[in-house]
């Protein structure tokens, strides 16, 4: 009786350990209704602070140059917004990666608007891909006029639902 109760203990434990391993690193709880991790400037500038922000829905999405799903899906965010007044989206599109003539060569051969605020991760401090909980690219979010998380990695209807 004792090995069988032993055996499902250790089993409980090695399971435990899977998931807090799979679980995502980062000061903030990514939850929608909470308050979305603010971006900011390597420079110590807050980006969400910029009166272009204020007041809009923001969509923020994470992608790189090697990963052909995160570009379509910047590409296809950027067609979605495009849409909707931009009085009242605006869309940041962060590139993992830090060669920004490379990236805005992309950004223009993948048609994303003009309008679109580029960065680079190495525009942004260490922190903010922890808080965001993304290191490789592909995941957005959409964030309110109140700085609370609306979506994770949304649809195009998703947006056009949150947003109107």
């Amino acid at each position: 009786m004792v090995i069988v109760k032993t055996k499902y203990l250790f089993f409980s434990i090695v399971f435990a350990a899977f998931l807090s391993s799979s679980m995502p690193l980062g000061s903030h709880s990514l939850e929608i209704g909470k308050e979305a991790p603010s971006l900011t400037l390597s420079s110590g500038n807050r980006h969400d602070n910029l009166p272009e922000l204020e007041g809009n829905y923001v969509i923020i999405n994470f992608w790189s140059f090697d990963d052909p799903i995160s570009r379509i899906n910047n590409s296809r965010l950027s067609d979605v917004i495009s849409t909707i007044p931009s009085s009242k989206v605006k869309f940041i599109s962060i590139c993992m990666d830090d060669n920004k003539t490379l990236r805005d060569e992309i950004m223009s051969a993948d048609n994303v608007s003009a309008n679109t605020i580029s960065l680079s991760i190495n525009d942004l401090s260490p922190q903010v891909a922890e808080d965001f909980q993304t290191n490789s690219g592909n995941r957005s979010f959409i964030i309110d006029p109140f700085g609370n998380l609306a979506g994770i990695c949304p649809s195009a209807e998703s947006i056009s639902g949150i947003i109107s």
